[in-house]
């Protein structure tokens, strides 16, 4: 086995984790292994954990090694990070459902599919931006900055095609 990140992402579905991870100020300090199966002592060897799990779940041998802050402070950290990111989703994710109850709407007024296509392929990349950040299991940690950025993408993104779709009718013009 080895402690190469791609490794993990060829045996598990975790595209989104490992293209985050890639992004992270992680990246060029540690790998997945390193936080995700922390090394334990048996007798005087050092091994690999081989428990997948957070490393919420033991903060001092995932990431007190590297942090020399209480653990604490780590979990306020996190905690921070993922909360930021959780309003972000929710905010990203309130777009595209109101995107999405306007295209309803323009449809029972007689909208064509020609008229809501702007609005249809914008649906379909906020979406999609979306969907990205809600499988990434780190809720954001892995990498805040891209994180955000992504989900600001998705919620830009579902207004203009809100907007797109209000506008139904001028989109023969």
């Amino acid at each position: 086995m080895s402690s190469e990140p791609k490794v993990c992402a060829n045996c598990h579905i975790m595209n989104p984790e490992y293209d985050s991870w890639e992004k992270s100020g992680h990246h060029h300090t540690a790998t997945c292994a390193d936080c995700h199966l922390p090394y334990v002592r048996t007798g005087s060897f050092k091994v690999s954990d081989h428990w997948v799990r957070s490393p919420l779940l033991n903060v001092n041998r995932a990431c007190q090694v590297c942090h020399s802050v209480s653990e604490k402070e780590l979990l306020e950290r996190v905690d921070r990070i993922q909360n930021k990111n959780y309003e972000l989703l929710q905010n990203a994710g309130k777009a595209v459902e109101d995107l999405i109850n306007e295209i309803e709407k323009a449809k029972s007024e007689g909208a064509s599919e020609s008229q809501l296509k702007k609005a249809l392929n914008l649906q379909r990349k906020s979406q999609w931006y979306l969907d990205f950040i809600s499988s990434e299991n780190s809720m954001g940690f892995h990498a805040p900055q891209e994180s955000a950025r992504i989900l600001a993408n998705a919620a830009n993104l579902a207004r203009q095609g809100q907007i797109s779709a209000i506008k139904w009718k001028e989109n023969d013009k």
